[in-house]
């Protein structure tokens, strides 16, 4: 008969001090770990990227543009292709599409390239299959690390380019008045001034609507990202300015956000600068129906300028919202209903939109005044914190206005991103580390949803649980031969995932 079990206390302080402090701080150490940002290390060099690597789909994505530029590669969009040159090779890879193509023959990616936010993703193993380069996900350091021997650009924003080289970053700084001009760059921490000679071409580019057009230097701002073409000399050449734009009309503000007709939630920095009507204005000054372009930068996604405009009223405007709200209290999945009520001017068309994921919903009126539409997730709807927009319309005129609530849905369960000890490996260690991690989609992982059985066993209460992954570390030895775990893991809107697998303890 095997002798009763220690209790904790006892079993932790009969070990090494070493050991002791090693297992104390291991959960703190993991849930350090899965709480950063996914970092990624080109040739050594840490490459700073906001927003950094994601998992979609149960793959590891990586920005694609920062990447490639950090690899020295060309990278040239024309709508939604890119292109990039590899050597004599030229690859062409299109938004929505696994299918890369590369001179005049095709190869299959993981996944397709996503564009989210605006910011441009292809699968880690892009760099593998396609760029000839080492690339690994360290689950430890939460790190990808790109091994490549086609690298040019260094960690100073600075890439040897034909018969001269390309300094690229954020401009930090213009200087029109100066004698020469001068622009400012900032990459990784550095901060690099260029003179501008008189001879030297300007484009900016707005990279949303696809549109070069030639500028002067005061078009530059601070916050683009700009890319710098000079000779071996010093000299310029020519100056690519890029930014990001959304237009649209603000149907509501909350806090330090405001959301675009077209359901865009706007979050302004602290460093934006904002104007109304032509003269400096701060965010408290903003108000529904202004008229805004927000300028941003396409590499950080950072809002940098606010310009709105507002008309004056000489109408009164005959339809208003009074209201709208929902049922809506948590994340939803497949075949959940969402229920939308809206009071305001009576007898007009009613419809509400969900983001630019759902648009034009038809609302009834049920009394004067008040009007009721619903919604059925549809299988395949994957939407992270959309916000809910009502619209009446009576004529010429139209009224918009936002729901306190913002929508979550999904219809992908969370996946397993990575587990050990793997399928089918041997340990020596009679007391192995169990850890399985979570990817999940547009909804986040359930923390207390997590649960882990060893051999059967249910040892879920003796794990460290985050929405980023479980933990077990066992406090008895287990015997040589076949150990068999699964994983149970739910998103907050209930879809759920379960994976089971196999190892093989031969310990002493």
């Amino acid at each position: 008969m095997r002798e009763p079990l220690p209790t904790s206390i006892e079993r932790f302080w009969s070990k090494p001090l070493k050991v002791k402090w090693i297992f104390a701080l291991l959960p703190l150490l993991l849930l350090a770990a899965a709480a950063r940002p996914i970092g990624i290390i080109i040739n050594g060099n840490v490459l700073s990227l906001d927003p950094g690597p994601r998992f979609e789909h149960n793959l590891l994505y990586v920005p694609v543009r920062r990447t490639i530029e950090a690899l020295g590669l060309a990278f040239d969009r024309s709508g939604n292709r890119i292109v990039t040159q590899i050597g004599s090779k030229t690859v062409v890879l299109t938004i929505g599409s696994p299918i890369a193509q590369v001179d005049t023959g095709e190869l299959t990616l993981e996944g397709p390239l996503l564009e989210i936010k605006d910011v441009l993703y292809v699968p880690l193993r892009f760099f593998t299959d396609i760029l000839g380069a080492q690339a690994r996900f360290d689950r430890h350091t939460n790190t990808v690390t790109i091994v490549a021997q086609l690298v040019g650009r260094s960690s100073r924003g600075l890439v040897p380019v034909g018969s001269g080289f390309e300094r690229f970053g954020t401009v930090e700084g213009v200087d029109v008045l100066s004698d020469p001009p001068t622009l400012t760059l900032g990459y990784n921490g550095g901060i690099k001034t260029i003179k501008i000679g008189p001879n030297a071409a300007i484009d900016v580019e707005d990279v949303n609507v696809n549109v070069t057009s030639p500028g002067e230097l005061g078009d530059v701002r601070p916050g683009d990202f700009a890319r710098v073409e000079m000779r071996k000399d010093g000299r310029v050449e020519r100056i690519i300015d890029e930014f990001g734009s959304r237009n649209g009309r603000i149907v509501a503000i909350a806090g330090n956000q405001f959301v675009l007709d077209d359901g865009q939630v706007i979050s302004p920095g602290r460093t934006v600068e904002i104007s109304l009507n032509g003269k400096a204005a701060g965010f408290g000054d903003l108000q529904p129906n202004d008229q805004v372009s927000v300028r941003y930068n396409v590499e950080t996604d950072e809002v940098r300028e606010i310009l709105a405009s507002r008309r004056i009223a000489t109408v009164a405007q005959r339809v208003t919202i009074d209201s709208i709200d929902t049922d809506v209290t948590r994340p939803l999945r497949a075949g959940d209903t969402i229920a939308v009520t809206m009071h305001g001017t009576p007898g007009a068309a009613a419809t509400f939109d969900i983001g630019s994921d759902v648009a034009n919903q038809a609302m009834q009126q049920r009394a004067p005044g008040v009007y009721d539409g619903s919604y059925v997730i549809p299988r395949g709807a994957n939407f992270d914190d959309d916000a809910l927009i009502g619209r009446l319309e009576s004529g010429n005129d139209i009224a918009h206005a936002a729901a306190p609530q913002t929508i979550s849905a999904s219809s992908t369960p969370p996946g397993i991103a990575d587990f050990a000890p793997d399928a089918g490996s041997t340990v020596n260690n009679n007391k192995p580390a169990v850890y399985a991690s979570f990817a999940a989609d547009a909804v986040p992982v359930n923390p207390s949803s997590a649960m882990l059985w060893v051999d059967g066993r249910d040892v879920t209460s003796e794990c460290v649980r985050t929405s980023q992954f479980i933990q077990y570390l066992p406090t008895y030895e287990y015997p040589n031969g076949s150990v068999r775990v699964t994983v149970r893991v739910s998103d907050e809107a209930g879809n759920t995932t379960t994976k089971s697998w196999s190892f093989t303890i031969r310990g002493r």
